[in-house]
């Protein structure tokens, strides 16, 4: 009788040996060629009598895959193990779990998308880089083989695997991260801008009332997505870090009374209550005026020109001219509420560009009046360490 021989390693999940669980690991092409056997089944569609698992989303299943492409040559492509009901239960001698080729099943409890992505990624490497496939189709991805559950079990677990499952809050997800670009020009960032240097909070998702820091990480992560959208290249990296920087240190210094520096948990309460300043939509918009600078040709030594004005604007959430924009509404207790909204955002974004001197004509061609730097303007400090006119090209 044909065997299915698994190297594994018993895991005690219950009382006197009565509930047994194993740890073992299969290669990629293994998972794929037991995919298209339907020994590895995916029991995920809703007339199904024994479902057991979520319907497939391609969306997922395209980001695995293009997550295992992007890290397999490094070695860094982090996986937590799948999980599958074997049926019936398996014999397991001598570090070996048995089992009968013709008549197992392995029922995919946790990590369709895994599965699925892994598949997709072999065809895509079959397709494109085939020198590759061997090399993509011995990594291994571990599995968790649950024996002989009944399928009221399975579906208990399936739903245990799942709801206990905590993702890690943005911030600190985006903190570990260390392949984003956008992410790589925002830790820059924070070393670079004054401002923002011992001001950033980068774990939490959100500035609780005694945290005294002026944005989260994820805030100047998003920031720094609307400034450079679709980055997939380190090309010119290093420019593009210096711009932000010089883009974010003349916002800065165009401020009156200096409202991003270091302060008191009491001084940054009164702030956000009173100031739009401090406020993730403030920094987003002020994120997707830098891109339109861009598309400006604004060069680096330039910026503070068009950014002094910003000192000039009135930023109380009281200013009428967020509301009558729809920055900011009324509550019932008549106070202005702003919400982190992309309709918020997208206004507040409208108003920082006519402001400072930014008309479109129309969704290509824009209209620019530069403006002067009153005399004696701080911006005149920035130092440029590269070349006045640099500018960033796409």
């Amino acid at each position: 009788m044909l065997q299915l021989v698994i190297r594994a390693v018993p895991v005690q999940r219950g009382p006197q040996g009565e509930h047994v669980s194993y740890l073992s690991s299969l290669p990629f092409g293994d998972i794929t060629r037991l995919l298209a056997d339907g020994r590895l089944y995916v029991p995920n569609e809703p007339e199904l009598p024994d479902l057991a698992q979520r319907k497939t989303n391609p969306t997922r299943v395209k980001s695995i895959s293009r997550y295992i492409l992007d890290t397999y040559q490094k070695g860094s492509t982090f996986f937590p193990p799948i999980c599958v009901n074997v049926q019936p239960s398996p014999n397991y001698s001598d570090g070996n779990l048995l089992l009968p080729y013709d008549s197992v099943v392995l029922r995919l409890t946790d990590g369709q998308h895994r599965c699925f992505g892994i598949r997709k990624a072999l065809e895509d490497v079959q397709f494109n880089q085939p020198a590759h496939f061997p090399i993509l189709s011995q990594i291994e991805v571990g599995v968790l083989l649950y024996s002989g559950l009944s399928i009221e079990m399975e579906r208990q677990a399936f739903r245990d695997q799942n709801l206990l499952a905590q993702r890690p809050g943005t911030s600190l997800s985006y903190s570990f991260d260390q392949r984003s670009l956008e992410v790589t020009i925002a830790k820059s960032l924070i070393e670079r801008v004054p401002s923002f240097c011992n001001n950033v909070e980068m774990f939490e998702n959100g500035l609780g009332r005694n945290n005294a820091k002026l944005l989260t990480f994820s805030t100047l992560v998003k920031a720094t997505q609307h400034m450079f959208p679709g980055l997939t290249s380190d090309d010119g990296l290093e420019l593009r870090t210096y711009w932000a920087t010089c883009f974010w240190t003349a916002t800065a210094r165009s401020l009156l009374g200096d409202p991003w520096e270091i302060q008191s948990s009491s001084k940054r309460i009164k702030q956000r209550q009173q100031s739009l300043l401090g406020s993730a939509v403030i920094f987003q918009a002020l994120g997707l005026l830098a891109y339109d600078l861009q598309l400006e040709g604004i060069s680096a030594g330039n910026l503070p020109q068009w950014l002094f004005r910003l000192g000039e604007m009135d930023w109380s959430r009281e200013n009428a001219l967020w509301q009558l924009h729809g920055v900011t509404t009324i509550g019932s207790q008549g106070v202005p509420i702003l919400q982190n909204t992309k309709t918020s955002i997208d206004a507040a974004h409208r108003i920082l560009r006519d402001f400072i001197g930014l008309a479109l004509m129309n969704s290509n061609l824009r209209e620019r009046t530069k403006p002067e730097l009153p005399e004696g303007h701080l911006a005149d400090q920035i130092v440029d360490d590269h070349t006045e006119d640099s500018t960033i090209t796409s």
